[in-house]
């Protein structure tokens, strides 16, 4: 998959140089600037003195004619609209450099910074935000269908959502196109080019009811979204709270049919057991299943929930890969070492005592066996047999394990420590391996060039993520807890940006009253957490700051890539729909193939299928409605115009929804590669349309 990406760098950097000739060749037929962005006439101006009305624009569009100090000032007097609400102003870096060396190195650095926030945005989502969120709905014992619709879905979501939110609350002028284009973009490419993809990788029967559901419900949000448009120019506080009400009937129908096939699978089960005469047999026969060995894989019989793929951290997943590969080969055949144990969600495993400690720990915490007909995206067969049809599999370090020698490869490889006194340096070697952040010479050594050049850069990043953010993974660590004290809050603190904020006049910042908070927390720390043992809850506690702490990052790192991505709006002239339908939406969708690619050749394709579906929706669903319902209630005025792009993405989004679902009627349910290549089809025509509308061929009147 090295490749894929690749080739959308390249396509990223193509599109960026056709954009900046654009830039510098646009004529926006200024008689003064455009009417709707408030800004008066401005060949009356020669020098840098800007009127109140023109540093309140709306849109950053700058005239070529003006001067290089003219548009900086502009730039200044607009930050606005003209910056992300990141701590780096890259529009004003750029703009304000009169030297056009050390303007193009700037540019190239602001891209290398992007595509270093792409990596840490991943590995946060990945290795610590989703664990988390594994925690909170292991402690709060929520049934598999609301965790796959509510926190599963949000974990696989949070970079859309949360770049969604920091475009348009960030700054006082909502960067709605920014936000409306990264929604629609991921949208229409993950319905059309990922879908493909896993279609190709393997024809397969899909889960009949909850697709349909899936692509029902979002075709009634793009409805909804289509009628806003044509009606209405601005956005009112009942638009988006209308979506959020639209997830909360998806959630009861998801939790309506759970229920159903629930009961119809206990009694079918009833009724078999009576035919056979076997009234003896409990339901939960199958409770203490092996799973080493060999798993059976009938398709017909997996389906999981609609978001469980958020668990395929694209990065952690290659390097199991490597991992695998390399330690299959010394894997011995004990089978007795593990016995997979009843875990309905809750992640509380059975374990034979002799288990190695390592392995009794991440089993006791992530994994499950369960019955897959009792998720929410169950399978409807055709053959009545397989209704009571059972499948077992684990989930650990964000991949699916279906056989002994692979869960093994799951726990982790922190060296344990006992730890008995203050007084032994030991300490510092434990928090040393707690916080080490770079592979072993063995795994970097077998790592194909790509993946070495991710984990390069993910070393300095992966130390401060687990210097700042509790991981419910790893084992306790005391001195590792007090730093946490101290490093949480202050980072906290800094991602909204309030770290400096005087809470009355005279006062000092509140870095200060939070390194008082941090003092005393780590005293009780000290003096009543022990050393050596666990506390009780650890692992609960640690799963709740761990999601804050990972919202943190996310939040402050989502709020960078805007500010690079306007700056490479600023400089190239492209319009912030383009820029959030390709360069944000396409590398947030980057994880999804490679993911979706690895679940499918694992044997789960319904998995996949499932999330490129429903994965799309919940974006939708949440990353419109809750940042746009808070800017609408605090008065933001957000406009709300249906431009050549907007009509472009909403009609191929329309058409890649209707196509698949006419052809799994088509197919009988079976999808298979023409399919594929329909999908393919229709989103290089949407490419095609974009470029002619972005560039003024192609008006839609």
């Amino acid at each position: 998959m090295g490749k894929v990406k690749w080739i959308f760098s390249i396509f990223f950097l193509l599109i960026i140089s056709v954009g900046a000739q654009n830039g510098y060749d646009k004529n926006y037929d200024y008689q003064g600037v455009s009417s709707n962005s408030g800004v008066t006439n401005v060949s009356i101006y020669t020098g840098m003195a800007f009127d109140d009305e023109m540093c309140s624009a709306e849109e950053c569009m700058i005239d070529k004619s003006w001067t290089s100090d003219e548009k900086c000032a502009y730039i200044k007097c607009n930050q606005d609209s003209c910056e992300g609400g990141g701590y780096l102003t890259w529009s004003m870096y750029v703009k304000c450099q009169y030297n056009i060396g050390v303007r193009v190195i700037l540019i190239i650095l602001g891209i290398i910074y992007l595509i270093i926030l792409f990596v840490i945005m991943s590995s946060i989502a990945d290795d610590f935000f989703c664990p988390a969120i594994s925690g909170i709905v292991s402690h709060l014992r929520m049934s598999e269908s609301i965790a796959g619709v509510t926190f599963l879905a949000f974990g696989n979501g949070a970079p859309d959502v949360f770049s969604s939110i920091s475009s348009v609350l960030t700054t006082p002028k909502p960067k709605a196109d920014l936000a409306l284009g990264d929604l629609f973009g991921t949208s229409i490419f993950v319905t059309t080019v990922v879908l493909a993809i896993i279609i190709f990788t393997k024809s397969f029967r899909v889960a009949i009811i909850p697709t349909l559901r899936d692509l029902i419900f979002y075709m009634i949000t793009l409805a909804f979204i289509v009628f806003c448009f044509l009606k209405f120019d601005r956005i009112e506080v009942w638009m988006p709270a209308t979506f959020l009400g639209i997830y909360g009937v998806y959630v009861v129908t998801v939790i309506i049919f759970g229920i159903y096939r629930s009961q119809r699978k206990k009694r079918n089960l009833k009724k078999k057991n009576r035919e056979s005469g076997d009234l003896s047999r409990p339901e939960s026969a199958a409770s203490t299943v092996p799973i080493y060995g060999e798993i059976k894989k009938k398709e017909e019989a997996i389906s999981v929930s609609a978001l469980f793929h958020f668990m395929i951290g694209y990065s952690q997943f290659l390097k199991n890969l490597t991992r695998a590969n390399r330690k299959r080969k010394g894997v011995g055949n004990n089978n007795n070492d593990i016995k997979q144990g009843i875990v309905n969600m809750g992640f509380s495993g059975s374990l034979d005592s002799d288990a190695p400690p390592k392995i009794q720990r991440i089993f006791q915490q992530n994994t499950f066996e369960t019955d897959l007909e009792s998720l929410d995206t169950f399978n409807e067969t055709e053959e009545s047999g397989d209704e009571g049809r059972e499948e077992e599999f684990a989930y650990a370090h964000h991949t699916v394990f279906t056989s002994h020698d692979q869960i093994s490869l799951a726990a982790t490889e922190i060296e344990e420590i006992h730890l008995t006194t203050w007084k032994s340096w030991d300490w510092v070697w434990d928090l040393f391996n707690h916080l080490k952040s770079w592979p072993s010479r063995e795994e970097f050594r077998e790592m194909n060039i790509l993946v070495k050049i991710v984990a390069i850069i993910k070393i300095v990043p992966v130390f401060f993520f687990k210097m700042t953010v509790p991981s419910n993974e790893m084992s306790w660590c005391k001195p590792l807890f007090i730093l946490h004290c101290f490093a949480s809050i202050q980072f906290a603190l800094f991602a909204i940006q309030i770290i400096t904020l005087q809470p009355f006049s005279g006062s000092p910042g509140l870095w200060l009253y939070g390194l008082g908070v941090s003092a005393v927390l780590a005293l009780v720390a000290m003096y009543f957490l022990p050393l050596s043992k666990e506390p009780k809850y650890y692992k609960e506690v640690y799963s709740y700051l761990g999601f804050l702490m990972s919202i943190a990052w996310i939040y402050a790192t989502s709020n960078e890539i805007v500010s690079v991505v306007t700056m490479i709006g600023v400089v190239t002239g492209l319009s912030m729909e383009l820029l959030g339908l390709t360069i944000m939406a396409w590398s947030n969708c980057i994880g999804d193939i490679v993911a979706d690619i690895a679940v499918v050749k694992q044997g789960f394709p319904k998995m996949a299928m499932a999330a490129a579906i429903g994965g799309p929706l919940f974006n939708l669903l949440i990353g419109f409605g809750l940042p746009f319902t808070i800017a609408a209630a605090q008065g933001k005025e957000i406009e709300l115009l249906i431009n050549p792009v907007y009509r472009i993405l909403l009609l191929f989004l329309g058409i890649s929804l209707v196509t698949t679902f006419v052809a799994l009627f088509i197919q009988r349910f079976t999808v298979r590669w023409p399919h594929g290549a329909v999908l393919i089809f229709i989103f290089v025509t949407f490419l095609i349309f974009i470029c002619l509308a972005e560039f003024h061929v192609l008006e839609w009147k």
